[in-house]
């Protein structure tokens, strides 16, 4: 197996990981209010392969991630619209914060623009 595959598999397994319900965890009825925790995710990984002509060839890819609690989201019952939303940080928020939620959004479309550079196609647009 080439390291263009084990990016390919590891890509795929990526993609399933990464959802709305990795983020956002389910909801906890408090009577008056509603829980909905929400979660900060990092991962990074790599691929390679190697040898000398006429010897032995190999390749392999790592992977790590992480889960981290960041938000709690708590909507009052008895108040309606957004007034009735309340937010609550988990963590100190800096300028590098604000910029990895960002590009977290962006995710699956990178992602997926990956996947199809690595298959030889041109990156296509994210259809909404």
């Amino acid at each position: 197996m080439g390291s263009e595959e084990i990016l390919q598999i590891m890509l795929d397994r990526l993609e399933k990981m990464i959802s709305a319900k990795t983020i956002l965890g389910e909801p906890v009825d408090m009577g008056e209010k509603v829980v909905l925790p929400v979660a900060g995710f990092g991962f990074g990984f790599g691929v390679g392969e190697g040898g000398e002509k006429d010897r032995e060839w190999g390749a392999g890819g790592g992977a790590g991630a992480g889960i981290t609690p960041i938000a709690v989201i708590i909507a009052h019952k008895d108040i309606p619209g957004p007034d009735g939303i309340q937010v609550l940080s988990l963590q100190k928020h800096g300028a590098m914060a604000e910029i990895i939620g960002t590009v977290a959004e962006s995710l699956p479309t990178i992602v997926q623009t990956i996947k199809e550079f690595c298959s030889g196609g041109a990156p296509s647009e994210e259809k909404e």
